[in-house]
């Protein structure tokens, strides 16, 4: 990992911005994709939705598509935790059905679109980061 992905990784402070959006996952080395929705996403990484959540510590292939954006994010990431759903129980606030997921690899321009993405309330356009 990248000493600015760590660095970002350090503190949970980081702001998040809500957003349901399709998510492609995998586990690694596999190419069997499904898809899941994720309800945040920060610079580090973002909470999947889900009834089937992966194991802690298991490592993922990811690729998502912002709001408005043309540039498909590929990722690398790894399940930070996992909240099973059980039926017949209404979870509890802290602990919807799903996993938290870090990125582990993200390259450049994918980073600088989430911070932008982000940080801007009205998220911004694929323009603004991907000039070359």
């Amino acid at each position: 990992m990248n000493d600015d992905l760590n660095l970002l990784y350090q503190v949970r402070k980081q702001q998040r911005r809500l957003i349901c959006i399709p998510v492609l996952i995998s586990t690694e080395g596999t190419d069997n994709f499904k898809i899941d929705y994720t309800s945040d996403v920060s610079v580090g990484g973002f909470l999947i939705q889900t009834g089937t959540p992966l194991k802690k510590g298991t490592i993922l292939d990811i690729r998502f598509r912002l709001p408005g954006a043309i540039k498909l994010i590929e990722a690398k990431g790894e399940v930070v935790w996992s909240h099973e759903y059980k039926p017949g129980t209404e979870p509890k606030q802290d602990a919807l059905p799903g996993m938290g997921v870090k990125f582990l690899e993200l390259d450049e321009q994918s980073k600088k679109y989430l911070i932008s993405y982000v940080e801007n309330e009205k998220g911004s356009t694929e323009e603004d980061i991907f000039v070359e």
